[in-house]
């Protein structure tokens, strides 16, 4: 599988340590991108202030327009990353779909909306908070663990041959020199 199919394909199986070593690239890239963004955006408003603005402040100042597009570009290699992985431990993807649409479809909801959690009491917040961790964090800490530390199904699945090649090592073992 090239590095192209395990970027941009949803097809196939990728190992953990592909999955470990392609995602924090890929993470890498998205945050020094945002990061230089950011820059730019502050020194274009020194102009407008006399002050500058942290890359920080400037990040969290981009317009939605700017901001989605390369939240979209960096999406597509995270979740086919994500589904060939889940696909190396035998199982459909379409749970990380579905996850990957709840946290950013939340990541795309404007703040302006959100500005009715200001009404609650503290109970109801806690609440809220409490849906949060389960409709949110806990499931990405199981496909955390799963993706991360659990090993993928040996020999050929449904999705495709092994990623370690253990299909040719016992293509070998059963070769007997004598019979």
């Amino acid at each position: 599988m090239t590095l192209r199919d395990k970027l941009f394909g949803f097809r196939g199986r990728v190992r953990r340590m592909d999955w470990w070593w392609l995602g924090f690239l890929v993470g890498t890239a998205q945050v020094v991108t945002m990061f230089a963004l950011a820059s730019v955006m502050s020194i274009a408003n020194l102009g407008s202030s006399a002050t500058p603005v942290p890359p920080f402040e400037a990040l969290a100042t981009l317009p939605f327009y700017i901001l989605l597009p390369i939240q979209l570009a960096f999406l597509w290699p995270t979740l086919s990353l994500s589904v060939q992985r889940y696909h190396d431990r035998g199982h459909s993807a379409w749970p990380v779909i579905a996850y990957y649409i709840v946290v950013y479809g939340a990541d795309c909801i404007p703040a302006s909306a959100m500005a009715w959690t200001a009404a609650l009491e503290p109970s109801q917040l806690g609440v809220l908070t409490l849906a949060w961790w389960i409709a949110v964090i806990v499931p990405a800490i199981w496909f955390f663990v799963v993706m991360g530390f659990l090993d993928g199904t040996k020999g050929p699945n449904r999705f495709g041959p092994s990623p370690k090649g253990q299909q040719a090592d016992e293509a070998l073992r059963s070769v007997t020199v004598f019979d």
